[in-house]
């Protein structure tokens, strides 16, 4: 078996500045062609059991592997770190993602619409073209959290292959924001099965209602109403709606079906990651009823081998919550962070059956908080019940009432300066993002000319989501402090 989570190394810099597993993150590519392949293959040897391919190597292929070799936790020296992140190979690996993700959808539609196929081919073409739709918003998460509006349109033709394109807006700007909370309907909650999760709440409300509610917000504050062509949920669904038409204006109506069974798969696939990634971890509450900003120990960490090519490194989820503009390739990983027991998928067939699921993770979480649930995410439903079989200490939220931020935002209020002072330029401490008081943000709403004491206090920052209005820094002082 491999190395234990806490079994941390660097890659010297005398490796010239190379990732040393540069090449593994072709994998992400190649996997997308599986139904490609698939297909082929079917279609020139006459057996049908080829179309089964990219489902068998995804969930039990991988889950093997992952099993038998070693976790990779090796990290890029830090020294090296910019030089890699600034390659621009790793950038295109992304790029080319793009048309992969749609290319079984299109080629799975035109063999279901022209071949005489029986039920189980047809199930397998479907749920290979959904699998590597819903592969899509790994893409999209990678290209989504960056600052080009290149990579942010990229994005949305990714999603756009799922009929998914709300994701960038709920995970950039929603999950991102909340994560690790109880107002984050992206992150389980202790004793929470997955089909609660999924279907009562991930679904309505990050598919659906924050998106939406976002974007609502932005555009209100640029005085425009969400029925606009700047709503950015709406433009990745004119895309989808687009390429799903014309699909079936070419293949007929046969292709209804199977285009729905590519959009269960991509939304199913969301709530099992969004399920798996944060499961009952709770950020603590500040003096000023704040939560604390998100750190490493806020996401379930995954270094397996192959999960960590295969979701592009995502696996490496608590690094990313912390750092979400860091680029997939020079993700860390670290000692003692809460670490998922086996690969993504591997947890993804625990998770669809609750029982197993919680008699895997749930003593882990238990373990890590010594049995005191007050440091967890309690599921509200069930939290007495909870509380009298597992704590070792009483429920403090029974004589606690403490204010937290709402997942709506808590309305859009401007009085106030923030952490920074009135009529400076100010920074994010942790990303960099600098609002300007002259150039404003047209972008989030704020016309040039907008002094920072009319930016809302609930604001969060745009690009990394991590820190709120009242940890920004006056520029100045920020610039002295770094003795500039």
């Amino acid at each position: 078996m491999g190395a234990q989570p806490g079994s941390v190394t660097s890659v010297p810099e005398d490796r010239g500045h190379r990732d040393p597993v540069r090449y593994a993150w072709l994998f992400f590519p190649a996997f997308m062609v599986f139904p490609l392949i698939s297909m082929y293959l079917a279609s020139v040897t006459g057996a049908r059991l080829w179309y089964w391919l990219t489902p068998f190597a995804l969930f039990v292929v991988v889950p093997i592997l992952d099993a038998l070799l070693d976790r990779h936790l090796m990290n890029v020296a830090q020294s090296a770190a910019r030089r890699i992140e600034e390659d621009p190979y790793y950038r295109w690996i992304a790029w080319l993602c793009v048309p992969l993700h749609w290319a079984p959808v299109i080629l799975g539609a035109w063999v279901i619409s022209t071949r005489d196929l029986d039920w189980a081919s047809w199930v397998g073409i479907s749920l290979s073209a959904g699998i590597v739709a819903a592969f899509g918003l790994i893409t999209a998460h990678e290209l989504g959290h960056k600052r080009s509006r290149v990579d942010h349109w990229l994005a949305k033709f990714t999603l756009a292959a799922g009929f998914y394109g709300q994701y960038t807006i709920d995970h950039n700007r929603g999950h991102h924001r909340d994560v690790a909370t109880p107002e984050d309907s992206g992150t389980a909650r202790f004793g929470e099965g997955f089909w609660y999760f999924w279907l009562a709440r991930q679904i309505p409300q990050s598919t659906a209602l924050r998106p939406w509610r976002l974007e609502k917000q932005r555009l209100a504050r640029k005085g425009k109403g969400p029925w606009s062509l700047e709503n950015e949920v709406l433009q990745p669904v004119f895309i989808s709606l687009l390429g799903y038409a014309t699909l079936i204006l070419l293949l007929g109506g046969a292709v209804l079906p199977f285009l729905g069974v590519v959009v269960i798969t991509t939304y199913l696939f969301h709530g099992v990651i969004d399920y798996i990634e944060h499961y009952a971890l709770l950020r603590p509450t500040m003096k000023d009823g704040r939560y604390a900003r998100v750190l490493p120990r806020d996401s379930w960490n995954c270094d397996d081998f192959v999960t960590t090519f295969l979701f592009m490194g995502a696996g490496r989820h608590s690094d990313h919550h912390a750092y979400p503009l860091r680029r997939y390739q020079v993700l860390q990983t670290l000692p003692d962070l809460p670490t998922l027991p086996a690969g993504y998928l591997s947890m993804f067939w625990l998770a669809l059956v609750p029982a197993l699921w919680r008699s895997v993770m749930d003593p882990l979480v238990l373990r890590r908080v010594d049995h005191d649930l007050n440091q967890i995410n309690v599921d509200p439903r069930q939290r007495q019940a909870l509380f009298r079989k597992y704590s070792s200490v009483p429920d403090r939220s029974v004589s606690e009432t403490v204010a937290r931020r709402g997942a709506s935002g808590a309305g859009e209020v401007t009085a106030g300066t923030g952490g920074a002072t009135a009529g400076a330029d100010h920074r994010c401490p942790g990303c960099g993002y600098t609002y300007r008081e002259s150039a404003g943000d047209p972008s989030q709403g704020f016309a040039p000319g907008t002094p920072w004491s009319r930016i809302p206090d609930t604001w969060s920052c745009p690009d990394c989501a991590v820190r709120d209005k009242v940890d920004f820094e006056s520029l100045p002082a920020a610039a002295k402090a770094a003795g500039d």
